[in-house]
């Protein structure tokens, strides 16, 4: 049930930009998280080539934010420096062609630092609207995580798309009662607006829907440790 919105009410202004800037600085500063969860991820079932990792990432943040070298290799080498993985130059057999070209490949592993590293960005809150990409990756490392860790970063993300349905559920109250909108632009403002509710809708179905299977994993999970 969408939450019941007081037209009266004042207009929430920029909280949600100021929670963006307030959460994680620290995060924001060391990178962004997004990539450091994948690399990570990718790592915790074996070696990885660096190709690959930039390969995979690019196919699950879709065409419009492909990743360059610039940005992971940098990543691959904080994380060596702190020993969150390690890195190993491929060894070409003795009849490999002289005249071939190209450096050695670097293949990539992770430390045990670097699982609880992984652990805990996957468990850490974190905000939606901040980082938009990063429950995609954290739903395609959910294999690593209990039932119950999967459920509490479902329901955090539902929660958080809540607020922002209610967020724009009040923007929209409070763009009809501002008297300094052109007549002919409101329509249009409103319109904007309602794109982003029936996004925001289509989303928290979705949450729910993957709640619901998650409770029932939980369930499945407590029933066999009882047995």
């Amino acid at each position: 049930m969408s939450p019941q919105i007081d037209p009266n009410e004042p207009f929430p202004g920029q909280e949600p930009a100021e929670a963006g800037r307030q959460a994680s600085s620290s995060e924001t500063r060391r990178s962004n998280p997004i990539y450091e969860l994948f690399v990570l991820g990718e790592l915790m079932s074996s070696p990885t080539y660096g190709y690959k990792l930039n390969e995979i990432l690019n196919r699950i943040i879709g065409p419009h934010q492909q990743l360059s070298w610039g940005t992971l290799y940098p990543l691959f080498r904080r994380l060596e420096r702190e020993g969150l993985i390690t890195a190993s130059v491929e060894k070409r057999a003795t009849d490999f062609p002289t005249h071939e070209r190209g450096q050695p490949r670097r293949i990539y592993a992770i430390t045990p630092a670097g699982r609880e590293r992984f652990f805990t960005l996957m468990q850490q809150p974190q905000s939606h609207s901040y980082h938009p990409d990063l429950f995609a990756v954290q739903l395609t490392k959910f294999e690593y995580l209990t039932p119950e860790q999967r459920l509490l970063i479902l329901q955090g993300y539902h929660k958080s798309q809540q607020a922002l349905q209610l967020f724009y559920q009040r923007m929209r109250a409070h763009m009809q009662r501002r008297k300094e909108i052109r007549e002919a632009e409101l329509p249009f403002i409103l319109q904007l607006i309602d794109y982003r509710l029936h996004m925001l809708s289509a989303e928290l179905a979705w949450f729910e829907r993957a709640i619901t299977q998650a409770r029932e994993k939980q369930v499945e999970a407590q029933d066999k440790t009882q047995e």
